[in-house]
């Protein structure tokens, strides 16, 4: 412990000095005072220590401590809360007794380890530790490669001792486990649940088929059939449309180990999205009957919606964005330079404009016939951008150059979250974290009333007001803006980080499906899927436009939702900046209508429409436990494996680590003495010692 002062420890005698000057002149030079020399000399010594010690506070003092600080190791405990832990015969140890055991060693562990808790499912979801841990076993999905990403960025700096995994080492979605795990900087210690028997069992073990075809064309499905140990049965496979069975065949099932595929084409006679069911015979003895029956839906539309791109000059931009979009039916794509582009454009729904207008003047009647038209455009600015030309379009956006001298930025994205025109995957959001910065102009940016940012420009990790995507739209049609080139590169990085580039292809197919929409004209507007899963929440946004189709939101939009048995649910959407958003959480499975209805001055606007949530049946795919990947991950971590019905040794191994320990550090911490209360307590005490001596003297 050191004393240190803001000045220096000289100005320590000048406190003394002011003491002993202040009790000498009130008891050595004060005539009036009537005390024996004794008591003059006690009371003159603690007024003096009283004045230097408040005195002593005008430097400033403080003291310099060593504090020690323990950390304890931090010891993660994470649990398989899908279904598939409870879909085998011995489901009612996991309910009941295996509940019990789980507490009793995170309660083993708490005074000696900070422990974590977890759940995992689709993700990994931390519980809360003041309460007593409970495992429902009603996750959809088993992601357990989302448990090693999360730990490995929260707890990067931390003392983490260990983990362990109580899992049936079933996952159906993310990466394998195993290679996750090997960057951990420390032991997993698995802990091996479910079955490993395989059960009687006939299921659809998966449907192939196109997400979307067009009216009347014939469209392929292919139909997986497995079956265990049911050799010499025979099942029927049905495929029904509605109430309308249109597909069926019966299945000879040949050996323990029975794998068909059976192969099918289908008519789409409606358009819309059409619901098809798989049914299976339920035969006896099967351990489940939840696989033998699933869903699958069709998008059948009438037309491809045409997309050009036109750019000035060859860039990697354009090839990104053309793949993206091939990978959905819903486009035609076509490229063209800005020269040759001869095509009519009112055949077009979208076009997407690379670095035009230009410095260089080209494909000028291009641009004015769609500006006439009210053609949807989704403008790229870059190096070769007229500025000046473009800020006369009226896209939403002025950008003006600062100074005489042409400067650039490099500008990450920066999703707005009241961004509520169209929704995008968590996948997506959490990959644009990753992805590279976009050339912009270093320019002032000056965006319209009416115009909607989907992204701003984050520029030295600071995230600017400077829209790098963004949206506008007039009586005629709509306008996009992305302010910068090499958006090649996101797809890129796409794949270095998770090796494909399904977030980039689906924000490039989200913003053309937005743009790409034609025909409405309508002053009421709602857009909402029409496959949800059951694990994700059911959202819808809402438009209302006055007769010169300027966005307001001073009506209120009223929503109607009937379920299967005609039960009404009555909600209302809140009004986010210029649109209305509802979100509905999740609802059970089944088939679903709405209404949606506002009242805009005398005019009232009604949209209806129907929508399908659809059973999740992955957990139920597969009941075998997966007991090589848990093995794997414990030794790829140099830890151990144990049966679930033998946890107690788990305890005694973690504990008898000596690897998992306690850090000390030792830390300078500062404290002004004017915040110590001993300090203050001294001064009080002195001077109510020189009170009370005076009072019994008979002084004042």
């Amino acid at each position: 412990m050191t004393l240190i002062t803001e000045y220096s420890l000289w100005f320590a005698l000048l406190c003394v000095l002011l003491g002993a000057v202040f009790s000498v002149a009130l008891y050595f030079r004060n005539n009036q005072t009537d005390f024996d020399r004794k008591a003059k000399i006690v009371m003159s010594v603690l007024r003096g220590v009283s004045i230097a010690l408040i005195a002593f506070l005008l430097l400033a003092p403080m003291l310099k401590l060593n504090v020690k600080e323990t950390e304890q190791p931090v010891l993660i405990v994470a649990i398989d809360n899908s279904e598939s832990m409870v879909a085998t015969p011995d489901s009612a140890f996991y309910r009941a007794d295996f509940q019990e055991k789980i507490n009793k060693l995170v309660q083993s562990f708490s005074d000696k380890y900070d422990v974590k808790t977890y759940l995992l499912g689709e993700s990994a979801t931390a519980t809360n530790r003041k309460e007593q841990l409970t495992v429902p076993f009603d996750g959809k999905m088993t992601n357990l490669s989302s448990l090693f990403t999360d730990v490995e960025n929260v707890y990067a700096n931390q003392n983490v001792g260990a983990m362990v995994l109580v899992s049936d080492g079933i996952y159906n979605t993310g990466s394998n486990p195993q290679y996750q795990a090997e960057r951990l900087k420390f032991p997993v210690y698995t802990v091996l649940a479910g079955d490993t028997t395989v059960q009687t069992d006939l299921r659809i073990a998966g449907i192939i088929h196109n997400s979307q075809t067009f009216l009347g064309n014939y469209f392929p499905v292919e139909i997986k059939v497995a079956a265990t140990h049911l050799a010499g049965n025979k099942a029927v496979l049905k495929v029904l449309e509605g109430e309308n069975e249109v597909f069926n065949k019966t299945i000879d099932i040949r050996g323990n180990q029975h794998f068909e595929t059976v192969k099918l084409t289908l008519n789409a006679k409606a358009k819309g999205t059409q619901k098809y069911r798989v049914e299976l015979t339920e035969l006896d003895g099967e351990v489940t009957y939840r696989n033998n029956a699933d869903n699958f839906y069709i998008q059948v539309v009438d037309t491809r919606e045409k997309i050009a791109i036109v750019y000035y000059a060859p860039h990697p931009d354009v090839g990104a964005i053309k793949s993206a979009l091939e990978t959905s039916d819903k486009y035609e794509v076509e490229v063209f330079s800005a020269e040759t582009f001869n095509k009519n454009p009112n055949d077009y729904s979208l076009f997407i404009l690379h670095q035009l207008p230009a410095v260089k003047p080209a494909a000028g009647n291009l641009l004015s016939k769609i500006q006439q038209e009210g053609i949807s455009a989704l403008y790229i600015i870059g190096k070769q951008s007229d500025l000046k030309a473009f800020n006369n379009i009226g896209a939403g956006i002025s950008i003006t150059q600062q100074g005489g001298k042409v400067m650039y930025n490099e500008a990450y994205p920066s999703f707005n979250d009241n961004f509520l025109t169209f929704t995008f995957s968590e996948e997506a959001r959490q990959m644009l974290r990753n992805y590279t910065p976009l050339l912009t102009y270093f320019a002032n940016y000056q965006t319209s009333v009416g115009a909607n940012v989907f992204m701003y420009q984050k520029i030295s990790n600071v995230v600017s007001t400077y829209p790098l995507i963004l949206f506008s739209q007039n009586a005629k049609g709509r306008t996009g803006v992305i302010t910068g080139t090499d958006i090649w590169r996101w797809r890129l990085q796409n794949y270095l980080k998770a090796q494909n580039f399904d977030a980039f292809d689906e924000i490039i197919n989200k913003i053309a499906l937005y743009m790409s929409v034609k025909g409405d004209k309508s002053y009421f507007r709602v857009h909402s899927q029409e496959v949800y899963n059951e694990n994700t929440p059911v959202e819808f946004t809402a438009e209302v436009y006055n007769e010169s189709y300027e966005l307001i939101t001073d009506p209120d939009v009223r929503f109607v939702l009937t379920d299967g048995n005609g039960k009404e649910y009555v909600s209302q959407f809140s009004k986010q900046n210029s649109s209305y958003y509802l979100n509905l959480g999740k609802l059970p499975v089944g088939d679903y209508s709405w209404e949606a209805s506002t009242v805009a001055g005398t005019k009232t606007y009604k949209k209806s429409g129907s929508f399908s949530v659809q059973e999740i049946l992955l957990e139920s795919m597969n009941l075998v436990a997966n007991r090589d990947v848990m093995r794997a991950i414990a030794e790829n971590t140099n830890g151990q494996c144990f049966d679930v019905r033998d946890m107690e040794n788990l305890e005694k191994v973690i504990k008898e680590n000596d690897n998992i320990k306690p850090i000390v550090t030792y830390n300078k911490k500062y404290t002004l003495i004017l915040n110590s209360w001993i300090y203050l307590a001294l001064i009080i005490l002195l001077l109510g010692i020189e009170w009370f001596m005076r009072k019994w003297g008979g002084g004042y």
